[in-house]
This record gives C-alpha cells, structure tokens and sequence, in this order.
C-alpha cells in the first residue's frame, strides 16, 4: 500500500514540475500562425520556449515565424538530377554547353509541379535554434557589427535560407570552409574590407557561368559543391558565405532589364561607418565607401531582397493576377532612391482608372515595374532611373495596355514626352536591334584591337606576310579587310590576339577575291578542351573560339594553296544586329492608339543594314518579322539611334 502511495505521490510531483515549465503566452499574430503550422506547431512551440529568458532571441525567433508564413521549399529527385546535369560543366575551360536535347528537357520541365514544403509545416526546432545560434553570436562577436540594429540583424544575417531552396545545415559548413580564411587574411573591424576580403577569396576559387537552363533557387551544399550556374546562383553562394562569416549582407535587383527584359543582382552590404548599402560582386563591383560602384546597366527601378514581408509593396499591386511573379513578391522592398538622385514625372493620361503602372515597353510586352499617383487627367510617377523609356498602363483583360505617350527624364530633370510628329520625317539607318553594351564593346575592343592575321606557306611560319591588323573597335556585325597582295598565294594563316588578351573571336571568312564571292574552306586544331574552333565557320553570330590564354595564337590550315583577296572577320558578339536576308517591319508607338508601321518592311542587307523614314519625336521598336521577334525600343535624335543606355546615366546617386 504504502508503494502505491508513494508512486502516486511521485507521479503528482512530476506533474506539478512540467506545470512550472515556463507556458507559451504570445499575441494574436503568433497564434495564428501555430495554428497553420498544424502538426508542425508542437516544433515552433519548442523554438519559442527554448527562449524564454533571452530576450533578443526571442524576439528573432518571433520575428521569423511572424515572416515565415509564404516562404517554402521544392524538392524531388529532379533537383538531384540538375545537378548531375550540370556537374561535368565544371570540367571545361571555355564554352560551357549542353546538348541541345538537353537544355531543351530541362527548360520545358514543369519544376513549379515539384513537391512543395511550407517552412510554417516543416522546419524543425532545432534547425531554427542553431541557425539563431550561429547569427546572434556573429551579431554581438564580430568587431564590426557593433552598430547594426536588430531590425538589420534581422534581414541581414538571420534568414535562414534563399528562396525555394531545400533547407540545409549549411551555416556551419560554409563557416568552416570560409571563416578561417577569412580570419587569416583579415582581422580588422572595418565590414567594407572584410566584405572585400571574402569576396576576392570566392572569386578566386572560380565559378563556370552558364545561363542557358534557369531553375529555382539551388540548395546552398549544392552551389558549394559544384560552383556553375548563371549570376542568381553565384549571388546566393556569396550570401551563404557571407552570412556565415557574419558579413552583413543581402540581394539588390532590377526585376527587369529596360535593356533585355531580364532580371540581374548583385550583393549589398551594410556599411558600418557611413549606414550605406555598398554594392559589390558582379561586373567587377567591389565595396567601397568612398567611390560609388558602377555596373553600366540601365535598372529603371531597384528592389531589395527581404524575409520579411514588405505591405506597401503587396498594396501596389493588389489583386493584379497578370503581373509576373517576381513582381508581385511581397519580400521586396522598393530602394531605388538608395541608387538615384529623387526625380518625378508627370504625365498625361487618357484613363479614369484608379491605379496606373509605371511600365517599360520591353520586347513585345509593357511590364510595369512600380505604381503612380493618378489626379484627373495625369499621373505622377517618384523615384525612377532617368534615361529609361517609360509608358503610363492600365490593366486590362489580365494585360497591361498603354494610357498615354511615352517618356523619359533627360539630364536636366526634365521630362520629355514622346509624342509623333508625323509632319517632319528624317531617314535613319539601323546597324543595331539592341544597345551596344559595355561587355559586347569589350568583346568588340579590348579582345580584338591589336589582333593580326599573318599568311605564309610554311607550317612554321618561317617567312610570313601581314595581311590584316585590326586596329579599331568592331562595331558592325562581320567587318571586311582586303589583303595588301590579293593575287599572292599562301596555305597557312596564322591569328595571334591583341597583345595580353585572349584569343576570343566569333567568325573568319576567307576569300580568294576581293569581292567576297569565293569562300576559302579551312579547318584549325582544337587549342582547348571545348574552345571550339569549328565555331569559327559556324555563321552562328552567338558562338565564339576563345582560347582562354594570354597572348595566344592559332593556325588556320586552308584546305589548298590559294590567293587570298579579303577576309571578313566577326567579332565575339550579342548576335543583336539585323540578319541577312529577314524582313524586318518598323513600328512607332503612338500612345493608347498602340504601334502603328513605319513604311513598309525591309529585307536586311548583306551588311546588316536597315533604311527607314520615320517621324519625329516618336518611340520606335523593330520587328522581325521573319522569327517573329520583336527588338528594343529606342528614339532618334539628329539621324542617330539612341537606345536608353545611349542617353548615359542621369540621376545615379554619387
């Protein structure tokens, strides 16, 4: 009997004990999100009592459950598979590809039907609680985070993944890869340096570029283990690795190109001497305080990468079921004044719609990029890049359509409306169908002026001849050379590059006249793995031979002795220029009345040339017709094209 007591007495206590244990009391808000936790709230309960008597991280965990509903993961055996696909990319020095059966597989895989986990459902306390951990500690120990607030340590250093990507212990691996290199090259407390410090320590252990198969965020173990992929994978290593070295950082982003329609990023860090936002990372952008950082890129509008969720942003585009996803994102928040000088614009409309959209005339869409304020007859748009086209949009039918003329802000502030002037007409030529950017004018000078051809009939090239030096910028598709002897005879060419640049150039023709009637054929051994020299003769404007080398030659063996007239030589390039023998069809935007033709279509000269007579004042866009492709928009002033990144750089923030 007396046991019997004693057992129950005993079970009493122990009873009594976990009704000391400290209980869950938290407000409405967190409420709601255990209960959509549903059978994952017993985890996220665990997390919050784990705290209970530490103040500050209680807070961060509380604020990434606030955030966290939204944020998941996908995951299936295909993402293992990518990886495998891009794997043996890795191996190849120069022209990274993939069979096009391949890339084709893979662009056309539906990875939104992967298996999709709700992090709210999913994670487990443990991983939350060592991920706070790991932050807090970098928070309060590293010297140069002494004045980063909560609210930054929050957005900066706590997340705990990118993305979609699959949830991984990936915190403590990249710390113990990174943090002692980091710790050995730099033991100062400035964040600018350090940040560079990392950033020069990444860079040099390589990454193969490839943007040809887009997919969701990858795992951070995976971009650890095989470093390929296109500029958000490189950007999401760096975040991984920064954050583990307790680098303050996180993603600016232009969510679409007034160029290209596509999206880029870069990595921002917090500055802890001057509060700034310092970009770095990609087009060789590196932190630096004192002298503002330059990619060349027209952006339009900036938007920074959050965990939490942003509502003014949600608000502006409430409801609106046509806007693309990246759009739409409720963690983005709008910093375009943190990149320009504060500018406005106001411009008529012919709507009585509420809601108006700041919209670039990208391609074949109008993609509208921030929301303006309507009163009666015009709208007022705030805080935009100047020298961008912009047009004023309304939805409608689930797309965006024009409300007015076109516009851009000009160096003075002040706003130009583009609204055609049929009554005066001026003749253009058209040599372009995108904007010459700073990259393809590298292609088109760095790597190709000083570049020099020799022939001769030796093997060894015991006496060459010069017969072509390229000595200025390639701006045309394939420029042609006469040779100083046309009646010669030689077997061999021989083409070295620019002195201390590589070998790097898209196509070279060769003749036996001087009229370019009579092509030479011609075979070059392979100088690299995959550097491609059948490239050379592909008539492909999108693929190059490059022998990744200083200073390198290679040997071009004709298939017989013969005299050479002239060759035509193509520099590496975008492909952007009109093709041969396509039909293209000029069109100018003519406010809420749409594009209406400029003529009649044009068949593209060998030369890559287009003529047409267009209005004034009036925003153009080419079409071609033969692929069914629609090009960039631009103006023309004085007989010369201007794309938006030819109007140059207004307003950037110094």
């Amino acid at each position: 009997m007396k046991k019997i007591i004693s057992k129950i007495l005993f079970l009493a206590v122990a009873v009594l004990l976990v009704g000391c244990g400290p209980k869950l009391q938290e407000g409405p808000e967190i409420q709601k999100i255990l209960v959509k936790a549903g059978n994952n709230r017993g985890e996220l309960e665990k997390l919050l009592k784990h705290y209970y008597g530490e103040p500050e991280k209680l807070e961060a965990a509380r604020w990434l459950i606030l955030n966290m509903p939204g944020h998941y993961t996908v995951d299936g055996p295909e993402i293992d598979s990518l990886e495998m696909v891009l794997q043996p990319l890795l191996g190849y020095k120069v022209n990274f590809s993939l069979d096009q059966e391949v890339l084709e597989k893979w662009n056309r895989f539906p990875f939104y039907a992967l298996t999709r986990n709700d992090d709210v459902r999913h994670l487990k306390a443990s991983y939350l609680i060592d991920n706070i951990d790991r932050a807090y500690d970098d928070w309060k120990n590293r010297p140069w985070n002494k004045n980063l607030t909560f609210e930054e340590f929050c957005e900066l250093l706590l997340p705990y993944n990118i993305g979609e990507a699959r949830i991984t212990d990936w915190r403590k691996a990249y710390a113990e890869t990174y943090r002692p290199k980091l710790d050995s090259a730099y033991t100062g407390d400035d964040v600018t340096v350090a940040a560079k410090v990392l950033c020069d320590i990444i860079v040099k252990e390589g990454w193969a570029y490839f943007d040809k198969l887009i997919s969701p965020h990858r795992d951070a173990m995976m971009l650890k283990k095989h470093r390929v992929g296109y500029n958000r994978d490189k950007a999401d290593l760096f975040i991984y690795a920064m954050r583990a070295c307790g680098i303050p950082v996180t993603i600016d982003q232009m969510l679409i190109s007034p160029e290209s329609k596509n999206s880029h990023q870069w990595i921002v860090v917090k500055d802890d001497v001057t509060g700034r936002y310092l970009p770095f990372g990609f087009d060789g952008m590196l932190p630096d305080r004192e002298v503002a950082q330059r990619d060349h890129r027209k952006k339009g509008k900036v938007y920074r990468m959050t965990y939490g969720k942003q509502n003014k942003h949600v608000d502006n585009f409430y409801d609106i079921r046509s806007l693309p996803l990246k759009i739409v994102n409720p963690c983005l928040l709008d910093v375009s004044d943190q990149y320009f000088i504060p500018d406005s614009a106001t411009v008529p409309v012919d709507t009585r719609n509420k809601e108006v959209y700041l919209a670039l005339p990208v391609l074949d869409e109008w993609l509208p990029i921030d929301v303006g304020v309507v009163k009666e007859d015009s709208v007022t748009f705030h805080n935009f890049e100047g020298g961008v086209y912009y047009i004023p949009a309304v939805t409608y039918d689930k797309n965006f359509i024009p409300c007015g003329y076109p516009f851009y802000t000009d160096s003075k502030f002040n706003t130009v409306l583009l609204k055609p002037d049929t009554l005066h007409t001026k003749k253009i030529v058209l040599e372009r169908t995108m904007p010459l950017r700073h990259t393809q004018m590298r292609y088109a000078s760095d790597f190709i002026i000083g570049a020099m051809i020799e022939a001769d009939d030796n093997p060894d090239f015991t006496s060459p001849d010069t017969i072509v030096v390229i000595e200025d910028t390639m701006r045309v598709r394939r420029k042609k050379f006469l040779t100083p002897d046309p009646k010669k005879e030689y077997r061999y060419l021989r083409y070295s590059a620019a002195p201390g640049q590589f070998v790097m150039v898209g196509e070279i023709e060769v003749y036996s006249d001087t009229d370019a009637k009579n092509k030479v054929g011609y075979s070059v051994k392979e100088e690299v793995d995959r550097s491609g020299p059948q490239f050379l003769s592909d008539n492909n404007l999108f693929t190059a031979f490059t022998i990744p080398v200083p200073d390198s030659k290679f040997i071009i063996n004709l298939d017989n002795p013969t005299t050479i007239g002239c060759l035509r030589i193509t520099a590496r390039n975008d492909g952007n220029y009109p093709i041969p023998g396509h039909i293209y069809q000029l069109v100018y935007q003519d406010g809420s009345k749409g594009w209406r033709p400029v003529g009649e279509p044009q068949v593209a000269s060998e030369d890559s040339h287009l003529e047409f007579t267009v209005p004034d004042n009036a925003l153009f866009k080419l079409i071609d017709i033969s692929s069914n492709q629609h090009k960039q928009v631009f103006t023309v002033r004085d007989g010369k094209v201007y794309f938006s990144l030819d109007l140059g750089f207004y307003n950037l923030k110094p």
